[in-house]
């Protein structure tokens, strides 16, 4: 269970908390130096944070090494209510309908990203 536990929270929600950094900022340099359509961005935001999720319940699945469906909803749900949180403190407004199917999707994501990387090869040192 503690593997678990750290695998969800530190690896799994440390590298979606850093890889959506990352990708937000390239999306703002984009917005602002480029002519694209800001639907076009839109789309491609919304690509980047479902591959983001996938990974982050990934990598915590991987960490944890058991229990891969439940590392990536853990580790999706996390982050949704986070998100809503956020949401919720700073622009003082719930949650509407199209961004609940979209943390939906989120969390589907990554639960699907644990099942995946709990079956990923474990790398093995020779001595």
């Amino acid at each position: 269970m503690k593997k678990l536990i750290q695998g969800v929270l530190g690896y799994g929600i440390g590298s979606i908390f850093l890889l959506m950094l990352i990708a937000s900022g390239l999306f703002a340099l984009l917005l602002r130096f480029t002519t694209l359509d800001y639907g076009v961005l839109n789309q491609a935001s919304l690509l980047t944070g479902i591959s983001i999720l996938a990974f982050g319940g990934m990598l915590a699945a991987y960490k944890g090494e058991q229990k891969g469906w439940l590392s990536g909803a853990f580790t999706g749900i996390l982050f949704v209510l986070a998100m809503i949180l956020f949401q919720i403190i700073f622009e003082n407004r719930w949650v509407s309908l199209a961004q609940a199917s979209y943390f939906g999707g989120l969390i589907v994501a990554s639960w699907l990203g644990g099942m995946i990387g709990v079956n990923l090869p474990k790398r093995t040192v020779k001595r």
